[in-house]
């Protein structure tokens, strides 16, 4: 992948058979949610070999013009141990038709990531359909971009006792990218790049009782006590906002293990 006029930024296709070829080499089992004109959506599981591992969520590419995130769950799909000591699930391609486009939204200019309260979308309602077959996880992570982005950021769904994990996430994207070291973000207070759930409650209320939940809710109300969604800043080179995904992960993972 590489980043250059919106025509050629993703090809979906391209990309499916990149994920397909990786899994099948890692013994992955493979399932597709709802396909899309321009590709397949695979989604991927894996098991760890002892049953009392940690359990893993991961998602990206539900909007368009961020691929990072897909990027990164490529390429540790090749690390051919990265996930061994996990039970993993991996929805690496959310919105091929964005993608395909450099659109945020899906073909019919839905933002899919508003979309999981009252859904509209097929990818969505697909998405829902195959979340109903799984059961908890032990944290979830949602690998985004922000098209304006001076540095990354992250939202924190924590009701868990690990306070810190946030700041730790965010010190090892900061080793890739800078941070964002505003005191507000998207209107909400930040603190070193981190966005706190109590923080997004006293601006907004309840998260739950928003009516265009995104991704991030859902799984917080239904499947993980866990959750976070990356944020990197699209002006850097790619090659550098890959690496700050994977290191949020990989923060994520090592924090679970003692969980």
């Amino acid at each position: 992948m590489t980043e250059g006029d919106a025509a050629s930024l993703f090809d979906p296709a391209a990309f499916v058979r990149e994920v397909e070829t990786a899994a099948r080499a890692g013994e992955w089992e493979i399932r597709y949610l709802s396909p899309c004109p321009s590709s397949t959506r695979p989604w991927l599981q894996r098991a760890a070999a002892t049953a009392k591992a940690p359990s893993l969520y991961l998602s990206a590419g539900i909007h368009g013009d961020e691929i990072s995130g897909p990027g990164a769950i490529l390429e540790l799909l090749r690390r051919p141990h990265f996930f061994a000591d996990f039970h993993t699930t991996l929805f690496p391609i959310l919105n091929p038709e964005g993608l395909l486009r450099n659109l945020r939204g899906n073909i019919d200019g839905i933002d899919l990531n508003r979309d999981y309260r009252n859904s509209k979308s097929l990818e969505i309602l697909s998405h829902i359909e195959a979340l109903q077959t799984l059961g908890r996880f032990d944290g979830a992570m949602f690998l985004h971009e922000d098209f304006e982005g001076i540095g990354a950021y992250l939202y924190e769904l924590n009701d868990s006792s690990t306070p810190d994990l946030g700041q730790a996430i965010i010190t090892a994207m900061g080793r890739h990218v800078p941070i964002d070291q505003r005191p507000e973000i998207e209107g909400v207070t930040a603190h070193n790049g981190v966005i706190d759930r109590r923080d997004i409650i006293k601006i907004y209320g309840s998260i739950e009782d928003r009516p265009d939940w995104p991704e991030a809710i859902y799984l917080t109300k239904y499947h993980t006590h866990i959750c976070y969604t990356t944020e990197t800043p699209k002006p850097f080179p790619l090659e550098h906002r890959t690496q700050a995904q994977i290191a949020a992960v990989e923060t994520l993972m090592q924090a679970l293990k003692s969980i």
